[in-house]
């Protein structure tokens, strides 16, 4: 009986993501086991002391630590917190705004900020997608469309064209090939859940409205603000995983052609800030672009997002942005800002963009 049981027993197949994955449950269970090692020591330590205000010193210098991080592990309980700090900063810098106008009466502009975090998160989703399809040979029709439509130059990729790329890539029997452990699985499964889709469905009908001047009612705006909230963070938890995944842009790189290694500094764009600290790594591709934007998966890898999303310096508000191909007038390309709208001409980047089939 008991071998019944046992040959009937579901256990996952061995492989490298798997044990990857056990390997860091693993190590957090360790670290959490070494806090809770140091709570008890303290507590223990308090019987030790003479006097009881000796003892009340003690335990508030020497569990300082461990209070701040039993706190900051508590924020990540909060998907609002999580997004403002773990998503890659063209969303949570849109997600901040979005927190912000809701913390008042609801207004008009917080609604228009639900809607733009909307089409934000689902373009930075798409652009990743149309990115990492390249790299692994895949064809989407979907690209094809923003082809024909930047061609004729009066305007670019919007909502509709985003929605287009994370529907096919849902349903393409192409992606179903690629290994479950590469960013592409997660991003297919962003809207092939009936509750997400619905929910980005009600946005999207928002968002037409709104484009065509059919205006929320004064007295129905409290309601639409707190339905389209609810159904933006509906979306916001579908799209989890994107914390994992850092955007990265790498400042330097200099090569050991003998040890065949990159020592490269690199920018973590994560959290609704675009100034942070410069880190530093080594990496095995020989090929990594100084200023140009990546996505560093779970193996590590990094995975090149130009001329899909490329980062500079905005020259009408000086702040460091992200930008995606808006347009292609006869003469120039014309590069929009995900985080507030700005747009930068970028004529060098016409090559890049046949290259990769959108031009």
């Amino acid at each position: 009986m008991t071998q019944k049981i046992l040959a009937e027993l579901v256990v996952p197949q061995p492989d490298q993501d798997l044990a990857d994955a056990l390997n860091d449950l693993e190590t957090a269970k360790e670290r959490l086991q070494q806090w809770q090692t140091q709570a008890d020591e303290i507590l223990a330590s308090v019987f030790l002391i003479e006097t009881p205000a000796d003892a009340r010193r003690k335990v508030i210098e020497s569990g300082r630590t461990l209070r701040l991080r039993v706190d900051a592990a508590s924020l990540l309980d909060d998907l609002g917190y999580t997004v403002r700090t773990r998503f890659p900063y063209p969303v949570a810098a849109r997600w901040r705004t979005v927190e912000a106008l809701q913390s008042v009466a609801p207004s008009r502009e917080a609604y228009g900020a639900i809607l733009d975090t909307t089409e934000i998160l689902l373009c930075y989703s798409a652009l990743l997608t149309l990115a990492l399809a390249r790299e692994e040979g895949i064809e989407l029709g979907s690209a094809r469309e923003i082809q024909a439509k930047l061609r004729k130059g009066r305007s670019g990729p919007g909502l509709g064209e985003w929605v287009a790329v994370l529907n096919e890539a849902a349903t393409s029997k192409q992606l179903r090939s690629v290994a479950s452990s590469h960013p592409l699985g997660e991003l297919r499964a962003l809207l092939a859940q009936a509750a997400v889709e619905g929910a980005r469905q009600r946005l999207t009908a928002r968002r037409n409205d709104q484009a065509h001047m059919r205006h929320i009612d004064p007295i129905d705006l409290p309601d639409a603000v707190r339905d389209a909230a609810r159904d933006l963070k509906v979306l916001v938890e579908a799209a989890q995983f994107l914390a994992d995944w850092p955007l990265v842009q790498v400042t330097a790189v200099r090569r050991d052609t003998l040890t065949r290694t990159s020592h490269i500094d690199y920018r973590e764009l994560m959290g609704d800030h675009p100034i942070v600290p410069t880190n530093s790594a080594q990496h095995y591709d020989s090929e990594l672009e100084v200023d140009s934007l990546y996505l560093r998966g779970p193996d590590q890898r990094l995975h090149l997002l130009r001329p899909y999303l490329i980062g500079r310096d905005c020259p009408i508000c000086r702040i460091w942005s992200t930008f995606h191909v808006d347009k292609v007038p006869t003469t120039t390309v014309v590069y929009k800002s995900l985080e507030h709208g700005h747009t930068v001409q970028e004529p060098a980047l016409s090559t890049a963009l046949k290259i990769v089939g959108l031009l």
